[in-house]
């Protein structure tokens, strides 16, 4: 497909002679008004103690705006967006839905608020309330001073409610059903009030065990265990409601009440008690966990600071920023968006967005990104992309589609246990009606030992170190500034066998310069320079913009153009033809006399005549080396190149670097189609990836197994197909990517084999009658501590 571009020209141009001087004549630049800026800055400057959000600030010197640049309207906000925040209209409806389930006074709580979200003195209307803010925090601590225990106590349970409604409504947000919600661990009002119910049932189990009076101790039994087996039967009658009819709850529930029946009461209480505590110690690893992952999603600003040209500053959210607005930064803010600095100097950390933990000094002219926290003077930007195209649109978009993705390992544990829990049902009925049969023990021991193997087959080890081992994983790869696209990214990286690079912009800088100009005897270099430069000026593709940025001047206006991807471009000025482009491009439309060069090599016809050959270079990145050699000592056993460069200056990087093998000259969809016959022709044992830039090669990052995208530079289709984001081209970040998948799926699956292993010593102890109820219940707590505490080593894996 080729795209063509009609223009008129107000002026023909003669052909008479063959490098008209007007093509290397250009019209003055017109430069943007920088003093313009800096006069707004010096007044901003005076202004920004007394600035506030939701205010209109006037300035003692307004300025004119510019004649050129009329005022754009402002974008409306996309529909499907992960990161849009709800509308105004949604807010009142999550309010009233909390304040449905809570007391009275929570309505007026949240009329409350609402009133505080009322438009400004102005009259200017406020923008949506943030998501954020109709958000409960962990720290559930109101201020419960002078209230009475029965009070507290109260407040409490509401706002353990209203947590639980969020958490419920965050969980359709994204469509997740309730069979298939994540774990989540609960919240600081859970935990106070879970330790107090367990110790008042400690209590009266102490009395019942200490106090001998026969009816008096029966009660204190039965008080104990209703206070510690009523949480749990609830949850047992929510999954049946639900559909859900076989989990750890009930396994538990049966195992306690037969234990109870069977006369071992203080027996059933403490194993109660105990997977309680379990479930609590558990909790308080996942909370800090998962507070660790939360700092590394609170990186988007609410508000923005546009600046006018009349001087005002108004603040909005930053899907509303247009291209080319301007954006006031002060010290200790975070960048709504991507842009680049017109004045003021700092430095800027986007330890979440790139993994680099250094700040880096940046200043006037130099390109920030969206989410960056800034410390310095007060900075101005230009935004240089709408918000839907910044790089940390892309991370959101990933995170948000990462929902739902499990790897094959939670899969088989998360649908596995759910099957084999009525198989262990059937078996322990088995096991408690058999052996009486054949005469062998007493009906209730073999009960008691049938209610012990539930205990033991109960899987909520399983079910939590499994995933919590892939969550950890996933924090650690964002520190590293590594998005995956799900937990099946993670375990596909781990299995990696085959890497298949694109080499410009990837394996190289992707700067290409000039140099050499070969320009045949009725053409000096300069003007082959010029000609190249004023045909390849709406191009997009790489050699054309070094092409373009060699040129000293700017190129002429053309009538025409037309691109032929992979080859080159042709277009017009005035009545003359420019053919730029490959040798094949010259050849397949009759230009006699093209040499054949090695290298970079551009190729300039006019009106049908060779005219010269523009020889280009690019340099190999500094780490590629050391990052390929990386990559094979993890266990990747194939290294491809695929490029459309000539095969000369593709073998010598490949050299460079350690590259297997190189298939250049290839066209776009050559490229394709060779990466689908690698993929069927090259046996491995694992999978393979395709690395790319994002530029121009979406197909091949959604072709393999793993689509892995360099840098911030691709198009949002790129970074929808990819399935792992690198927000750096730094390829030992590659490397990085592979060794911390590993662990994490090594990690992942010596929590299973371990939990396995003794739960089949336990089962066999408990045939032969050594193991009781109560020693297994801490056996499985134990086991559950120890395999989450070492799910959580990946958050720290180097």
């Amino acid at each position: 497909m080729s795209k063509k571009v009609e223009r008129s020209d107000e002026a023909e141009q003669s052909p008479e002679q063959r490098a008209p001087e007007e093509i290397l004549a250009a019209p003055e630049p017109i430069e943007f008004p920088t003093e313009l800026v800096e006069e707004i800055l010096s007044d901003l400057e005076g202004t920004a103690d007394i600035a506030a959000p939701g205010n209109t600030v006037p300035f003692p010197q307004p300025v004119a705006p510019l004649p050129d640049e009329p005022e754009q309207p402002a974008p409306e906000p996309p529909q499907d967006a992960a990161d849009e925040p709800p509308t105004e209209e949604a807010a009142p409806d999550e309010t009233d839905e909390a304040a449905a389930e809570d007391e009275g006074g929570e309505a007026e709580a949240a009329s409350a608020e609402d009133e505080e979200a009322s438009p400004d003195e102005q009259g200017e209307e406020l923008p949506p309330i943030s998501e954020t803010a109709l958000t409960v925090k962990d720290d559930l601590s109101p201020n419960l001073d002078g209230l009475s225990f029965v009070e507290r106590a109260r407040v409490r349970a509401k706002i353990r409610r209203r947590e639980q409604t969020r958490q419920r409504r965050e969980n359709a947000r994204r469509g997740i059903s309730g069979d298939e919600a994540v774990y989540q661990p609960m919240t600081t009002a859970d935990i106070r009030f879970t330790l107090i119910r367990l110790a008042i049932a400690a209590v009266f189990l102490v009395l019942g065990m200490v106090l001998p009076i026969a009816g008096v101790s029966l009660a204190m039994y039965v008080v104990a265990y209703l206070i510690t087996v009523l949480p749990v039967a609830a949850r047992v009658v929510r999954g049946f409601t639900h559909g859900k009819y076989f989990n750890e709850y009930l396994l538990i529930f049966i195992a306690s009440l037969g234990a109870f029946l069977l006369g071992r009461r203080p027996e059933a209480s403490i194993v109660l008690i105990l997977h309680s505590v379990g479930k609590l110690i558990s909790d308080m690893v996942l909370h800090s966990t998962h507070g660790a992952l939360r700092e590394q999603t609170d990186f988007v600003p609410e508000r923005a600071s546009i600046v006018n040209m009349q001087g005002e500053e108004k603040h909005v959210q930053p899907v509303e920023i247009n291209v080319g607005d301007f954006i006031m930064v002060r010290s200790g803010e975070r960048i709504p968006i991507d842009g680049v600095i017109l004045r003021g100097e700092g430095t800027v950390d986007d330890t979440v967005l790139t993994g680099d933990s250094e700040p880096k000094a940046v200043e006037k002219g130099a390109k920030v990104l969206a989410g960056s926290l800034y410390t310095g003077t007060l900075m101005l930007i230009r935004a240089t992309a709408k918000f839907e195209d910044c790089a940390v649109s892309q991370i959101l978009r990933m995170r948000e589609e990462s929902a739902g993705r499990r790897a094959s390992l939670e899969n088989s544990v998360i649908h596995g246990a759910s099957r084999y829990m009525p198989i262990i049902i059937v078996l322990a009925v088995l096991l408690s009606l058999l052996p009486p049969l054949f005469r062998i023990g007493d009906t209730a021991t073999w009960i008691y030992r049938a209610l012990t193997v539930l205990v033991i087959c109960c899987p909520t080890a399983l079910l939590l170190s499994v995933p919590m081992s892939f969550v950890g994983g996933n924090g650690r790869l964002a520190q590293k500034g590594i998005q995956v696209k799900g937990n099946d990214a993670i375990e596909k990286l781990a299995e990696l066998r085959m890497v298949v690079f694109g080499k410009t912009g990837t394996l190289t800088e992707g700067k290409l310069h000039v140099k050499e100009i070969q320009a045949t005897p009725d053409f000096n270099a300069e003007s082959c320079l010029a000609l190249a430069a004023t045909a390849e000026q709406l191009s997009d593709h790489p050699v054309a913009r070094a092409i373009v940025a060699a040129y000293q001047g700017i190129p002429q206006k053309i009538s025409e153009f037309e691109e032929f991807p992979g080859r080159g471009v042709r277009a017009r000025i005035g009545n003359h033809n420019l053919l730029v482009g490959n040798r094949k491009l010259m050849i397949s439309r009759g230009v006699k006399g093209v040499p054949d060069l090695a290298g970079t090599v551009v190729y300039v016809s006019y009106e049908g005549d060779y005219a010269g050959a523009i020889v280009l270079q690019d340099t190999v990145r500094s780490e590629a080396s050391e990052a390929v050699s990386g990559l094979k000592s993890l266990g990747v056993l194939r290294t491809v190149i695929l490029t459309g460069d000539t095969e000369l200056p593709a073998q010598q990087a490949a050299d460079t670097i350690g590259i297997d093998t190189v298939h250049a000259g290839l066209l776009p969809e050559e490229k394709a189609s060779k990466l689908e016959f690698l993929l069927r022709t090259i046996p491995t044992d694992g999978t393979a990836a395709y690395v790319g830039d994002g530029v121009n090669d979406a197909s091949e990052l959604g072709q393999a197994d793993i689509g892995v995208e360099m840098g911030a530079a691709g198009s949002p289709e790129s970074a929808g197909a990819a399935n792992v984001l690198i927000m750096t081209n730094d390829l030992t970040r590659l490397t990085d990517a592979v060794r911390i998948s590993r662990r994490t799926h090594g990690v992942a699956l010596q929590n299973m084999v371990l939990l396995l292993g003794v739960k089949v010593v336990l089962l066999l102890l408990t045939m032969f009658g050594v193991t009781m109820m109560w020693q297994a219940v801490a056996a499985d707590v134990l086991l559950t501590v120890l395999t989450v505490l070492n799910a959580s080593r990946t958050l720290s894996i180097k």
